[in-house]
């Protein structure tokens, strides 16, 4: 005899209008980048065992041993880039996809790296969900970045490391900008912002402290 399964119910602390206006009063004034961020569900993006907060402003465990960031931190990190429609954007850390998608709704196409084929996976599941079309996929190592040399507007790197490849600086368009969670001594990270003003030519500024998972240099993990 088959039983009858029950399909779980999910009860929010917050909805995700609650989590847009919370982010309006830390800061958050770029209206397309709340638009975006009401038009992706969060709950998709994590575990169930998480679910109640899912539109809380924290970090959250996903699977692999990674987090999907805090909401402000994910905005903050985008309203630095200025990002335009026209813009090609290159993100390393894929996860769960949460941040891939807010980013589709605010440039031409997204190119996404993830070095864990189980949130590889999980990603394209999930996005697959919100029938979003503009984001390129690739499993694999995020430090060698994309193929293409001066082909990216924005860069947008999602775990922290003591610096920047080579690799990811050559990826960026003249004029581009990247950041990235900076590893400091003692544990300490901070927010990097890099413009390329020129082929081997950069300026860099120190935003502020925040917590990532490492950049992983390594094989793609299974």
């Amino acid at each position: 005899m088959v039983k009858n399964r029950i399909k779980k119910k999910f009860f929010f602390i917050k909805n995700n209008n609650d989590l847009v206006t919370e982010l309006k009063e830390k800061g958050i004034s770029d209206q397309k980048i709340l638009s975006a961020i009401k038009k992706v569900p969060r709950e998709l993006f994590i575990d169930q065992a998480s679910a109640e907060w899912a539109y809380e402003n924290m970090p959250l465990p996903v699977a692999c041993g990674q987090t999907i960031s805090q909401p402000y931190v994910v905005a903050y990190m985008i309203d630095w880039l200025k990002l335009k429609k026209t813009d090609k954007v290159l993100e390393i850390g894929t996860g769960t996809g949460y941040q891939t998608a807010i980013i589709s709704h605010l440039c031409q196409t997204i190119y996404t790296i993830e070095i864990f084929s189980k949130l590889f996976t999980q990603a394209k599941f999930n996005i697959d969900k919100l029938k979003i079309k503009n984001i390129i996929y690739k499993l694999g190592n995020g430090i060698n970045g994309w193929k293409d040399k001066n082909f990216f507007d924005a860069i947008i790197v999602s775990a922290a490391s003591e610096e920047i490849s080579s690799q990811l600086l050559q990826n960026l368009k003249i004029n581009g900008q990247l950041i990235f969670p900076k590893k400091y001594p003692f544990e300490n990270q901070k927010l990097i912002l890099i413009e390329k003003i020129g082929e081997n030519n950069f300026k860099r500024e120190e935003l502020f402290d925040v917590k990532f998972v490492p950049l992983l240099n390594n094989n793609t993990q299974h």
